[in-house]
Formats: structure tokens, C-alpha cells, sequence
């Protein structure tokens, strides 16, 4: 078949079915990750016709468009890929429009829908390839099936996949979705920080109203045991600053220091340290503790505060298989304040700090 030839044939096949243009956009940005069924689930989505995927990509095949790769994915028919690149470039333009997701992410903001706003944020943070042996796809279904339930995960990737916001891709055990791109680099990355802005300042308004209790009663006990650390050596302070060469003020802050609660700037926690003598304490409180956050977190020792016992926590071996730091190097702990505190350290701070939290004993290595 000459080029003139293989154009002619795919510019006829788009010309009688307007359809033809959603799918041959896809090509162009899932690059390669276009097994049939990647195809078949965005283009179902946005029209509404399996079958008349399938009986497209039939076609594209028997007329020499495509071929199958080594892994089932769709590719073009080897010699025509330049052309078929500048013809599926055009028909992805459709998919370009971050500029709706601003109005999506307002939308689930007026309504409530929580599910829909952490959705935007795993596909904010998490890149397509994963995280180690979980693909990308599996950690956003899993934690949102967990969190909410998997009809409402279903729901929410369908309407992202069908208003153009998102794609699905797979191939090869890799499976992911992609938010569609801007119209260029630089107005996609002005999107994306907008919508962590406005992720965060949605958090921390939902976590005053949830858990406001929470904050303030572990604002309290923070500041009481730095004032207890810092009573316990007023009479010796100037004695203590003259041979350390330091001011009495820093005496108090090497002794006892709370750094306050705030929103964190990268996740959706409100957090803060407290130090007593050479003990330190990470806090992290949030109302619900999912499966990513726990494992994205990079500071340790640490104890995330949160309103319910995370529902995997008795799987905590499998949630933290081949993550960095292993759960073994990790020194962390997960409390519901007044119910149970779970930890797989030991120090005296944490002890103290848990105790005044209405917890009188630590469930040791996470055993449920």
C-alpha cells in the first residue's frame, strides 16, 4: 500500500464515522498503551457504545491501519507512522482541556463529593508508572473503593473519562489514567498548582470541621509537656545557658519546643513537631488515613492522628510490601484518640504523649 493510499483510506474511515476521531485521538497521547480494552473503556465512556469500538478497531485492522503489538496493543502498520502520528495528533486536541477540571474539582466542592476531590488529588501525586509493584491505576482503585466504595470509584472514572478530564491506559501489567494535557506545558503546570492550592485549602477548612476536637486537644497536651520539660529545669536554665554558651531561650527550646499546627504544605495532613529533651514526635492528623499517605510519608518518628482505625490496618504487611523505607526502618504509629494506639516503636514521649490522649497502653507491632 503506497502513503497516498493509506491516507486516503483513513481520512474515508474518519469522514463516515465522526467516532472514529475520539479513538484515533487516543493513540496519540496513551502512546503506546493501547491494548483493546484501554481503548475500548475510554471510548465506551465517552460515547456510550462498546461495541462500536470494537467493531472500529476491527476495521482499522482488516484495512491495514493498525496491527497488534508483542503485548496486544494497537499499534500503527509499520512505514506509516509519521503520518499516522500528525493525523492522531489532530484528533487529540478534543482531549485537551484541563481548564474543565478547575470547574469539576468547584463542582465536587459545592456538592460534597468528597470520593471525586480524593481522586484528583491520587492523580495529582501519583505518576503513571506507579509505585513499586502497585501500578497506578490499582493504589487509585483501591484506596477509593476503601475509603468510599468501588461503585463510587467506578462513577467517578467513568465521568472523568467521559468529560475528556482523564484517559485509561494499559499494556503489559502497567495500568493507569492520565489527566488529559493544557494546550501547552506551561498552562497545565499553572493548573495543576492551582488545584493543589485549592486541594489544600478544601483540607484544612474539612479537617476545622471534622476534627477540630482532635487539633485542639493535641495543641493542648503539646504545649503542656513542653511547659512541664521547660518548668523541670527553670532553677538550673541560667547555669545550664552559661555552660552551653547559649541564651536561656534556646535552653528552653533545646529542652521542650512545639512547632504549632498547620496545613502541610505537600500533603493533606495538618501537622507539627514537638521535642522533649532528645525525643521527637512527627504529629499528623487527619480524619481518615489512607493507604498512599502512609506510605508516602517521609518523616519519621511519626504518629498520624486520625478519627477511625484505617480499615487495612491489619494488613499493614501487605499495604507496605517493597516500600521505601521498609515498615521495619519506620518508626511510626497510628492513633485514634480515646479508643486505641498502635505502634511499632517504643520511647518515652510517645508513651507520655498517647497517655494524654486517653490511651493508657500501645498495641506493639501493629497486632490486631
Amino acid at each position: 500500500m503506497s502513503p497516498d493510499e493509506y491516507k486516503r483510506i483513513l481520512l474515508n474511515l474518519v469522514e463516515a464515522n465522526e467516532d472514529m476521531k475520539t479513538l484515533l485521538g487516543l493513540f496519540h497521547l496513551l502512546n503506546g498503551y493501547t491494548t483493546e480494552e484501554a481503548l475500548v473503556k475510554n471510548v465506551a465512556a465517552i460515547t456510550g457504545r462498546e461495541k462500536d469500538c470494537r467493531e472500529m478497531l476491527k476495521l482499522l485492522r482488516r484495512r491495514k491501519i493498525l496491527k497488534l503489538g508483542p503485548y496486544n496493543e494497537y499499534l500503527c502498520l509499520s512505514g506509516y507512522e509519521e503520518f499516522f502520528d500528525d493525523i492522531t495528533a489532530r484528533y487529540s486536541v478534543q482531549y485537551r482541556r484541563d481548564g474543565d477540571l478547575l470547574k469539576y474539582f468547584e463542582t465536587a466542592v459545592e456538592s460534597g463529593d468528597e470520593a471525586a476531590l480524593w481522586m484528583i488529588y491520587l492523580l495529582l501525586n501519583l505518576e503513571k508508572h506507579g509505585v513499586s509493584e502497585l501500578t497506578q491505576y490499582d493504589i487509585i482503585r483501591t484506596e477509593i473503593s476503601e475509603m468510599f466504595s468501588h461503585d463510587a470509584f467506578k462513577t467517578i472514572e467513568e465521568k472523568l473519562i467521559k468529560e475528556k478530564l482523564c484517559i485509561y491506559g494499559k499494556k503489559r501489567g502497567k495500568e493507569f489514567l492520565q489527566l488529559c494535557p493544557s494546550p501547552s506545558p506551561n498552562q497545565s503546570e499553572e493548573i495543576v498548582n492551582d488545584l493543589r492550592s485549592r486541594l489544600r485549602v478544601w483540607r484544612t477548612a474539612k479537617l476545622a470541621e471534622k476534627s477540630g476536637t482532635v487539633i485542639k486537644t493535641v495543641e493542648k497536651v503539646s504545649q503542656e509537656l513542653v511547659a512541664s520539660a521547660r518548668k523541670s529545669i527553670k532553677s538550673l536554665r541560667a547555669q545550664m545557658a552559661e555552660q552551653a554558651s547559649m541564651s536561656e531561650d534556646e535552653i528552653d527550646k533545646s529542652v521542650g519546643y512545639f512547632s504549632g499546627l498547620t496545613p502541610d504544605a505537600s500533603s493533606m495532613f495538618i501537622t507539627g513537631n514537638l521535642i522533649i529533651y532528645r525525643d521527637t514526635l512527627h504529629i499528623a492528623i487527619t480524619d481518615s488515613l489512607s493507604r498512599y499517605d502512609a506510605r508516602e510519608w517521609k518523616y519519621y518518628p511519626v504518629v498520624f492522628i486520625t478519627e477511625e482505625v484505617p480499615r487495612w490496618i491489619g494488613k499493614i504487611e501487605i499495604v507496605f510490601k517493597n516500600s521505601y523505607p521498609k515498615l521495619s526502618d519506620r518508626r511510626m504509629a497510628i492513633v485514634v484518640p480515646n479508643k486505641v494506639a498502635y505502634s511499632n516503636f517504643k520511647d518515652n514521649l510517645l508513651l507520655e504523649f498517647v497517655n494524654r490522649l486517653g490511651i493508657s497502653e500501645i498495641v506493639q507491632g501493629f497486632r490486631v
